[in-house]
């Protein structure tokens, strides 16, 4: 009743005003947990209540498998079926392929397993180095719009959150520039619906400089 109650505050202030358009959030390696896909859906939900367009969700997975509980392939399937339900659609990405999900709905949501900002950026870089070694492109042309264009993730969110650790974390490197930073010490398990709201209450509460 307490928390219900806290969350009830928490909703009245924050609407308020406006909302972040796109949300990100990390998971650490070491925050998750078995079956961590299950919770996606009640995170889902709570952007949906808030108005929230996009939300991008990194989680540091690996081909072999996600964090020692079974291989990738399996987790990405489970992860599309208990998504179909809800109103969101959207791009499971992993590092060898796309795999879509949703019926479609007020969220765009995108979860990226295994490949983070640094090997993102260099995949794009070596995109635009191949397309200048057939002569596709000059060297001259090369700009932030040829390395962007090239991206997976194409979202810039507006507030990206960290769980689980205090360190920065290089997902989204590029797009995250003039994002509004901030960290959870919860885990991914642990996470709350009281902790989301403060998070996207302390980014209204912002005054946002996009670098200047």
């Amino acid at each position: 009743m307490i928390e219900r109650a806290r969350e009830m505050l928490l909703e009245r202030e924050i609407g308020r005003r406006a909302v972040p358009s796109s949300i990100a959030l990390v998971i650490s390696r070491e925050a998750m947990a078995p079956r961590w896909w299950q919770k996606v859906g009640k995170v889902a939900g709570w952007c949906i209540s808030l108005g929230v367009r996009e939300a991008t969700l990194f989680a540091p997975t690996c081909r072999s498998g996600i964090g020692g509980t079974g291989p990738a392939d399996e987790t990405a399937d489970e992860v599309a079926e208990d998504l179909m339900d809800l109103p969101v659609k959207g791009r499971l990405l992993e590092e060898d392929g796309e795999i879509a999900f949703g019926k479609g709905g007020p969220l765009e949501l995108v979860i990226s397993l295994g490949c983070g900002g640094k090997a993102e950026v260099t995949q794009a870089i070596r995109s635009v180095l191949e397309d200048v070694s057939i002569g596709l492109i000059e060297p001259s042309d090369i700009d932030e719009e040829a390395i962007e264009g090239r991206l997976r993730l194409k979202q810039r969110p507006d507030l990206l959150i960290r769980l689980g650790e205090r360190e920065l974390s290089d997902f989204m490197i590029w797009q995250s520039a003039y994002s509004e930073l901030y960290f959870i010490e919860r885990g991914w398990r642990g996470l709350k619906k009281v902790d989301f709201l403060r998070a996207v209450r302390d980014y209204q509460r912002r005054e946002r400089r996009f670098g200047r």
